[in-house]
């Protein structure tokens, strides 16, 4: 039985590698203006190797690109491209290492280049411009127009010049990549926040119409036994609705705080005042949860330039939070002090701590510590911190793990 022949196919030239070609377009510089950095060193090559044609070329599958050219006659100069019956370079990118001649007639490789006849092209020294990944998209070459031996320290001065060319060209990919990245960046939180912003109104009107509904049926309908299971349901429709309000408005923040634009209306207030209206409100909900809830201020008014029903939420977000990760019998203390030219509150607890590599995360939007035990969307604490910072105070935090949480925000004092 006869066999068949085996595949004796040539192997695929590495200027069609989609690796390589991957790594050309990802350099952003095909097609590019010129640019002093590599003309600079195309000049230098030149010089050093006493050579009168230097090129930075870029090379394609149907064309090489001139990056920089000294030397060049017209009219390839001002093309800054030829196509690649008449590219040296070409070679130089397919063997992946330098490709020395002193004379290109009668070449094995080049001898039938027409730049060889047309152009007179008599010498060509080149060196691959390789990529981090190992690929070659292009080189540094010198050309002369006469025969000549290249010495070993003329090779060796266009190896390190290269290798130059690649640093400047790899520092360009890297920035290329970074603009990509930074401007999809934007464009997706430009998205997200317009994408909040539709979304939060267009879903307050119908949550505040099931709101109204649920109350007056509730405020309408006897309180007898066979209208009991009716109000049960009602109360859970209810709740629900003012549970979705509140992240509704909590969304509109965020959106605001992103834009720049949150609402503040600032003016003076007594800062003891707020913090006792914060006990008031808040140390019921902690009460529910058996824990204790203190407030330690002292009795001289401290006047701060704020708008209070913020200062209101700010305080809300931070002890809600302390109250979700402190257990039964824990300890939750919201403390004002006067300090230089502000005020400072803080909201401690006894809870479970927050780890020391979560920190820097603890005030970014929708981000929470404990994934596994969802507590709410992850929102309170960036609020909270664009409000202080749109009062311009600070807030920041301190916490060990299975001791507790402090946090602690400022308010400019009003006179200052």
């Amino acid at each position: 039985m006869r066999e068949n022949p085996p595949n004796t196919a040539p192997p695929a030239s590495p200027l069609h590698d989609p690796a390589r070609l991957t790594q050309l377009q990802a350099t952003g510089l095909l097609d590019s203006p010129t640019a002093e950095a590599f003309d600079r060193l195309t000049r230098l090559a030149a010089k050093l190797l006493r050579a009168p044609v230097s090129t930075v070329t870029l090379v394609e599958t149907d064309r090489q690109f001139y990056l920089s050219c000294a030397g060049m006659p017209e009219p390839l100069a001002s093309a800054r491209e030829t196509p690649m019956e008449m590219s040296f370079c070409k070679h130089t990118v397919e063997l992946g290492q330098p490709l020395i001649i002193p004379d290109t007639r009668g070449h094995p490789i080049v001898g039938d280049n027409p730049a060889i006849t047309g152009f007179g092209v008599r010498a060509y020294a080149g060196i691959p411009l390789l990529t981090p990944s190992g690929h070659a998209i292009g080189t540094l070459c010198v050309m002369d127009f006469v025969p000549r031996e290249w010495t070993e320290d003329q090779v060796s001065s266009l190896t390190d010049l290269a290798a130059a060319v690649s640093t400047e060209i790899e520092l360009r990919m890297d920035i290329a990549e970074r603009t990509r990245v930074e401007a999809e960046l934007h464009r997706a939180v430009h998205m997200r926040d317009e994408v909040l912003g539709v979304v939060s109104h267009d879903l307050r009107n119908p949550v505040h119409t099931v709101s109204l509904s649920a109350g007056f049926l509730l405020d309408t309908l006897g309180e007898g036994a066979q209208q009991a299971p009716v109000r049960k349901q009602l109360g859970i429709i209810l709740r629900a609705a003012q549970q979705m309000d509140r992240l509704i408005r909590d969304l509109l923040d965020v959106a605001s705080i992103a834009s720049g634009h949150l609402p503040v209306e600032r003016a003076p207030h007594d800062a003891v005042a707020l913090a006792r209206v914060a006990c008031e409100t808040l140390q019921p909900l902690a009460e529910e949860r058996n824990l204790r809830f203190e407030l330690r201020t002292g009795t001289t008014p401290i006047p701060v330039l704020a708008d209070s029903d913020r200062v209101q939420q700010v305080l809300s977000n931070l002890v809600g939070n302390a109250i979700k990760f402190t257990p039964a019998g824990g300890l939750i203390t919201l403390r004002l002090e006067p300090g230089q030219g502000e005020a400072c509150f803080s909201v401690a607890d006894t809870g479970s701590g927050i780890a020391p590599d979560d920190l820097p995360h603890i005030f970014d939007q929708f981000w929470q510590a404990n994934r596994a035990g969802r507590h709410g969307a992850g929102l309170g604490l960036a609020i909270a911190s664009g409000i202080v910072e749109a009062h311009g105070g600070e807030i920041r935090v301190a916490s060990e793990v299975g001791v507790g949480t402090t946090f602690t925000f400022t308010i400019p004092l009003a006179h200052a």
